[in-house]
């Protein structure tokens, strides 16, 4: 499989990150290093508990950026043990990372965190899975919650229902059109999709299963019949046929634990894998897929001393390193259970019924995947774990990673559609749109103006500028040539004048415009934002450049030579648009704005642009700054193998589309610049037609002189 092999060429090159290309032991000092993972929220436990821990025992504490990074620690030798979901296991399997299972985390007695099964009616005709087919099907729904991932929310219709592939529709509509021929009227509330707009057309394309929900127009999170509650409130109170649903939730939901039940358990049974029914009152159900507990796992080498030290840990004391490292370890979880022996991720995983088969249903051929183009191999690495994640939590269709030498390669590979996804900068947006026909699909939002790129028009204090077209004549620098500076300006010049201006006739000669056809050569010390910033300390007049570096610039944080050697100079802001916007929640006036990183894709079906826009957007859901477990799976944005900006900014604070783009509160965001440039390239043609027609005067004006002269002969 594409996947497969692409999460194992990321191993190995993660391991790149060392001097060698495998993974060595590093020098044992003695000393036990366990991967911690901070929760979500404010509340941090490794200040507390850490000194704690290596003031006491021999155990070091080594802060892990998320569940992943434990993984490739351990693998690494960097860290020895630590707290692993069966999801990172599934992901460390696939990896070929040797890890071995030492305890169990529990928060009750049940042998798995969850198991998952069927009942259904027997009012309703069922007698074996066979009946299913036209049956009305309660299911808990999408978005539910964190324990509750894709691949076992989708099992009993994956097992039970055949994908047609369709290569008309997207893999997702594709499922969800299957499971509406299947089965009768249904509820299966929620967003199918991320895109809201795409989500009710779907939901208008498949009516019957949101028929049964308790709103059928909304079918979304606040129906009654959404959630795990949700589905068997639609069995028992809603008239469905079958509901998929937690076994401790269906305890409880007939009054099994002391509870007042909600419906009457004689009326119900559990529909078995293999077609039985079993009473609901029975003490051994029949589970369709069981979740594994979480884990304390541990390199091969130091497994079984791992297992020895873990076991029986305790709060009883709470100045004990027992203590603080049983306090590091759980979230939710309470006690550990040690195995008999250390066992292989395989061996334990294989202990939970269909586990491991919710895996391994088969996918459609040619598979549907989103080819991401990488420039570097830190970049393949992150993206090869960013797939492994991905494809742990269900999402569909996966991206399938690639590795290229420089940005314009990708560029042309995904304008020949070899690969779907590149990421360009501001900088690079006019270049992939306009000679690569490629379209951006979603944009690195950050909330904090600062981390987008927000030009501003910076002069000296004492100038007497005080509008925007008193800056005709000046000398002027520019970060780049049609870069996201660039055509601020120009669409700014056009919006003071109300004349469209070429910016080598509106500034002053000597300017640095980087124009690579005309123009002065200026020195390259003066390129990029502070570039343009030094620029206007060393004699020119204005320079336009991003709001961050005029930021650091004023506050003492921009450490460079020039700046050291005295030319610290006292500059002010322009305001072509008037004062600063309440709004906007930012403390400079600027000219436009865009985000820092664009998402271009070629130009193709709307159909292959929902499929890639919907599985980045799921990857934002999971992983991004909004991620609903307890502890980060993986990281998107941040910090990755201690390498910053790595395939995402560190700073981007989630994916977005255009319509949400523009509904943020800051005005004049440049997606219609870059358009309106990219498109007709009107700055250009118009000094093209300006200087043709010049020429034209100019040889009127010889022909004229000519004719004089002859007359006067």
């Amino acid at each position: 499989m594409h996947w497969a092999a692409s999460i194992l060429v990321g191993l190995l090159a993660s391991s790149l990150s060392m001097p060698m290309c495998v993974a060595l032991e590093p020098p044992d000092d003695g000393k036990l290093r366990v991967c911690i993972v901070e929760s979500r929220g404010i509340y941090r436990k490794t200040p507390k508990f850490c000194p704690l821990l290596e003031a006491k025992s021999n155990i070091e504490c080594v802060v892990g950026v998320d569940r992943l990074d434990c993984v490739r620690r351990i693998h690494k030798g960097t860290a020895h043990f630590g707290v692993l979901t069966s999801e990172d296991l599934v992901a460390a399997r696939w990896a070929s990372v040797e890890i071995l299972v030492a305890s169990e985390l529990r928060s009750h007695e049940a042998h798995f965190e969850y198991e998952i099964v069927a009942v259904v009616n027997n009012q309703a005709n069922i007698h074996s899975v066979h009946d299913l087919r036209g049956a009305r099907f309660c299911h808990p729904g999408y978005g539910v919650g964190s324990h509750w991932t894709e691949v076992l929310a989708n099992y009993f219709e994956s097992a039970l229902v055949s994908k047609t592939c369709n290569p008309e529709l997207t893999v997702t509509e594709d499922r969800i059109a299957s499971t509406a021929r299947y089965f009768g009227p249904s509820c299966k509330a929620g967003p199918w999709v991320p895109d809201p707009k795409q989500d009710r057309i779907l939901k208008s394309r498949y009516p019957s299963l949101c028929e049964m929900c308790y709103d059928p127009i909304s079918c979304d999170q606040n129906d009654k019949h959404w959630g795990r509650r949700g589905a068997l409130y639609c069995l028992s109170s809603g008239a469905g046929n079958v509901a998929w649903a937690r076994l401790d939730d269906v305890r409880s939901h007939f009054g099994f634990i002391g509870v007042p039940a909600q419906g009457n358990p004689e009326e119900y049974s559990y529909l078995c894998p293999n077609g039985a029914l079993q009473p609901l009152n029975v003490s051994q159900p029949c589970v369709w897929v069981a979740k594994p507990w979480p884990v304390v796992a541990a390199r091969r080498t130091h497994a079984a001393q791992i297992q020895r030290l873990v076991t029986g840990l305790t709060h009883d004391e709470p100045d004990s390193w027992q203590n603080a490292l049983l306090s590091l370890l759980e979230t939710y979880h309470v006690f550990t259970v040690p195995l008999d022996n250390v066992i292989s991720i395989d061996d334990y995983l294989d202990q939970a019924t269909a586990f491991q088969s919710a895996y391994s249903f088969p996918e459609c051929n040619p598979p549907r995947s989103i080819v991401f183009c990488t420039t570097s191999i830190i970049q393949h690495i992150k993206c090869s774990w960013l797939q492994e994640a991905s494809q742990v939590y269900g999402v569909q269709p996966n991206i399938q990673c690639v590795r290229t030498t420089n940005v314009e390669h990708c560029l042309d590979d995904t304008k020949f559609k070899s690969t779907d996804v590149v990421m360009v900068d501001h900088d690079m947006r006019v270049k992939a749109q306009r000679d690569y026909n490629l379209v951006p699909l979603l944009y690195e939002f950050a909330t904090d103006m600062h981390d987008r790129y927000a030009t501003i028009a910076l002069v000296h204090k004492d100038a007497g500028y005080s509008s925007f077209k008193d800056l005709r004549g000046a000398r002027a620098c520019l970060p780049s040539f049609e870069g996201a500076a660039h055509l601020s300006v120009q669409e700014t010049i056009v919006n003071a004048t109300g004349k469209v201006h070429s910016l080598h006739t509106y500034f002053h000669r000597d300017s640095c415009l980087w124009d690579p056809a005309k123009g002065r050569q200026c020195p390259l010390h003066y390129q990029g934002d502070e570039g343009a910033l030094r620029c206007l300390a060393e004699g020119a007049h204005v320079a336009f450049l991003s709001s961050d570096v005029y930021k650091k610039y004023v506050s003492g944080n921009l450490t460079s030579d020039w700046v050291a050697r005295g030319n610290h100079k006292a500059f002010r802001v322009l305001c072509p648009y008037g004062g600063i916007e309440r709004r906007s929640n930012f403390e400079y006036c600027y000219l436009h704005w865009t985000t820092r990183g664009h998402l271009m894709t070629h130009n193709s079906s709307l159909m292959r642009h929902h499929e890639i826009y919907n599985s980045l957007r799921d990857m934002d859901q999971l992983f991004g700054r909004k991620y609903k477990s307890e502890t980060r799976p993986f990281t998107l944005f941040g910090v990755f193998d201690k390498r910053n900006n790595v395939l995402f900014r560190d700073t981007t604070d989630g994916l977005l589309g255009l319509q949400e783009l523009h509904r943020d509160n800051a005005k004049r965001v440049m997606e219609q610049i870059y358009d309106r440039y990219a498109k007709t390239q009107y700055y250009k043609n118009l000094e093209e037609n300006s200087a043709a027609t010049s020429s034209v005067y100019c040889l009127l004006m010889l022909f004229s002189v000519l004719c004089t002269l002859w007359r006067t002969a």
